[in-house]
C-alpha cells in the first residue's frame, strides 16, 4: 500500500509540475508578444553617417612639440 502511495504522489506531483510549466511558459509568450508590440523599430541610420566610418581627427598641426 506504501508503493501505491508513493506512486500516487510521484505522479501528481509530475503532473502538477507539468501544468505548472505550461502556464509559465504561455504567460512568457504573452509578455514577449506584449513586449514586441510596445517596442518601436530602431531607426535607420545611413552607413555615412554612422561614428564607425567617420574619419579620425587630424592632430594639430600647429602644436606645440618642443
Amino acid at each position: 500500500m506504501e508503493d501505491l502511495t508513493l506512486a500516487l504522489i510521484t505522479l501528481t506531483s509530475f503532473v502538477l509540475l507539468f501544468v505548472v510549466a505550461i502556464f509559465a511558459d504561455r504567460a512568457g509568450l504573452d509578455a514577449a508578444d506584449e513586449l514586441a508590440a510596445t517596442t518601436a523599430e530602431p531607426a535607420a541610420v545611413p552607413v555615412e553617417d554612422s561614428p564607425a566610418f567617420q574619419a579620425p581627427a587630424l592632430p594639430d598641426s600647429h602644436a606645440d612639440v618642443a
